[in-house]
Formats: structure tokens, C-alpha cells, sequence
């Protein structure tokens, strides 16, 4: 992330950039055109309170289940035109995804595979990744053994697989594709949940398409850690027009466990940097011909590394991370 820190703020700024074009000026919320009140995904009710307002968009916490999630919130019919901004997937898809992102993806998705094979039975197990990006994780999991495959819907990424992996890929939403039931041994959603109107709809068919005792893995945000505890609509994770909805460990549980799955492995990660943008500025990398503020820059870096560890390791401890990976197998 160090490395990557100015292209990462310029995406963040892309992002706010959209979410405020879809704002209507006379009453500084998102276009009523747009959107619509609807009741809470998870359980229904129409009770809730808002939690923080970001970019004219509002996030509420129900009052039932707690749940937390954009209303009033997209209609079907603005999904199509809002999620398909060229100018923010395409920054993404070639100036973070290819050089960064990957790049640091690699060791962490080499021991989620490790982790799912603790708990397939099958030694050929069939996967399916959901919104599998650009495919690393697909060409991993083909590369230990798995029969991969992936939906995606994003054409770059598409084109990109089509061109450079062999890999099978299809642009379809999973529930419009109707895979035959028991289809797979492992289904994984990695920072899926968060962009969903509905994410019990899919959890529900992800345990239809899922053999018995098969597995599914997901990462997604908690707003239940502590950073954003401390900064609120500073939190990095509330995301309009992308992140529609946020969990934590004890709704991703009862979510899961209403749809046929029992947890069994919940881990947390800190990201030190959420922080650190708005409490520790002077850590920011700052490019100069100044020696001497080169060398402040090298100490800055080491003191990130340190900060960045340290903290892991004590919110590991606490179960306060800003992200949680998930594994489940199906009951």
C-alpha cells in the first residue's frame, strides 16, 4: 500500500468525484431519480437510524438486527448507469489491480487456497470464484489442483483473462447464470458482499449451487472495528456509490448460518494506513530532490513498517479489523 499510496488517493478520488456527480444540488443527497427506500436486506425491517451521511449518501444501522447499508439505495434501474463508470474501473483495472494489487494478492490468496484445502474433502474439488477480477486467484487455485472458474462482469478484466490466462470466465451475475444444484466444492466471494443490494439473495444461492459439506470463502468490511469507531464517515470503507452495505462478525454468522453454512474460521485484518491518513499525515510519502528530506522519507517508511505490524498484531488479538475472511462449510 506504501508504494502504491498516491495512486490509491487518486482512486479514492475518482470515487468521490462519482458519487457526488450523482447529487443533486438543491438538497446535497443523491438524485431522488436514483433511489429508493427500501427495508433492510438482512431482515426486513423498516425501522433504522442513520449512522453517518458521506458524499450525499446515507448509511443507516437497522434497529432490529443492527445491519448497516445505503438507504434510500439504488433503483434496478440505475444500478446499470452507476456502476459503469469507465473512468474509475479503468484507473483501477490499470494503475493499481495489474502493478499493486496483484503483486500483493499473491502470498495472501496462495494461503486462502491452503486454508480451503483444510476443509475439501474432494481432491479435485471444483470452484467457482465470484467477481474473480482479472483471474490471479482463479490461475492459483488451477495451479493447486482446483477445476477453477469465475464470473465477472467488468469487460476490462474480461478482455485482460481472455488475452493473457486460460481461464474459464463468464459476464453473468451468479443468480441469472442457473448452475444445476450441488454444482461445486468451493464457491469464494473476495470483497463481493459489500457492493450487493441483496447479499443474503446470494449467499442463499451460493448454498444451492454448493455440494454438501462444500465451502465457501469471502473477505468484506466490519463496522464493528475499531478505526471505524474512531472515524466515522472518515472511515475509508463507507464507499458511496460502491460499498452499499457493511457487516461484522457476529451478522456475517447469523447471515451465513440462515443460509445453511456453519463458520469455521473468522480472521481479522487491521489496515494500519485507513488510520494513518487522517491521524498520522506525516508517515504520507512525499517524493523530493532534498536529501535531506529523503532521508526523513526512509525513516518515515521504516517507522510505517513498524506501526503497520505492530498494530496488526494487536488488533489481531482485539478481533477489530477493518476486514474479515471468512470460511464456512455448508451444513
Amino acid at each position: 500500500m506504501y508504494t502504491s499510496y498516491q495512486k490509491w488517493q487518486e482512486f479514492y478520488r475518482r470515487i468521490e468525484n462519482k458519487a457526488r456527480s450523482l447529487i443533486d444540488p438543491a438538497t446535497g443527497r443523491v438524485a431522488a431519480s436514483l433511489v429508493e427506500s427500501i427495508a433492510c436486506p438482512l431482515c426486513g425491517s423498516r425501522a433504522f437510524h442513520t449512522r453517518v451521511v458521506k458524499h450525499g449518501f446515507t448509511y443507516v444501522t437497522c434497529s432490529h438486527c443492527g445491519f448497516v447499508y445505503v438507504n434510500p439505495q439504488f433503483t434496478s434501474e440505475a444500478i446499470h448507469t452507476v456502476y459503469n463508470d469507465e473512468d474509475v474501473r479503468e484507473f483501477f483495472f490499470r494503475e493499481l489491480l495489474l502493478p499493486y494489487v496483484e503483486r500483493d494478492q499473491k502470498p495472501e490468496f496462495e494461503r486462502r487456497i491452503g486454508e480451503i484445502r483444510k476443509h475439501v474433502r474432494n481432491p479435485h474439488p471444483r470452484l467457482l470464484d465470484v467477481g474473480c477480477a482479472a483471474g490471479l486467484f482463479l490461475s492459483i487455485a488451477s495451479a493447486h489442483g482446483f477445476e477453477a472458474e469465475g464470473l465477472e462482469l467488468n469487460q476490462s478484466y474480461i478482455e485482460f483473462i481472455k488475452n493473457n490466462r486460460p481461464l474459464k470466465v463468464q459476464a453473468k451475475l451468479l443468480e441469472a447464470i442457473g448452475y444445476p444444484d450441488a454444482s461445486f466444492d468451493v464457491v469464494t466471494l473476495w470483497d463481493v458482499l459489500e457492493h450487493l443490494p441483496n447479499p443474503v439473495d446470494t449467499l442463499g444461492e451460493v448454498a444451492r449451487i454448493l455440494k454438501s459439506n462444500g465451502v465457501v470463502a469471502l473477505t468484506t468490511i466490519n463496522h464493528s472495528c475499531i478505526n471505524e469507531k474512531l472515524l466515522k464517515a472518515r472511515w475509508r470503507y463507507y464507499m458511496p456509490p460502491d460499498h452499499l452495505c457493511s457487516f461484522t462478525p457476529a451478522l456475517l454468522r447469523s447471515m451465513l448460518h440462515r443460509c445453511g453454512f456453519t463458520v469455521v474460521k473468522l480472521q481479522h485484518q487491521y489496515m494500519f494506513e485507513v488510520l494513518a491518513d487522517v491521524y498520522l499525515p506525516f508517515l504520507i510519502p512525499k517524493g523530493s530532490s532534498n536529501p535531506l528530506a529523503n532521508t526523513l522519507s526512509k525513516i518515515n517508511k521504516v517507522l510505517y513498517l513498524v506501526f503497520t505490524l505492530t498494530s496488526q498484531g494487536i488488533f489481531n488479538i482485539l478481533h477489530s479489523g477493518d476486514i474479515v475472511t471468512v470460511y464456512a462449510k455448508k451444513d
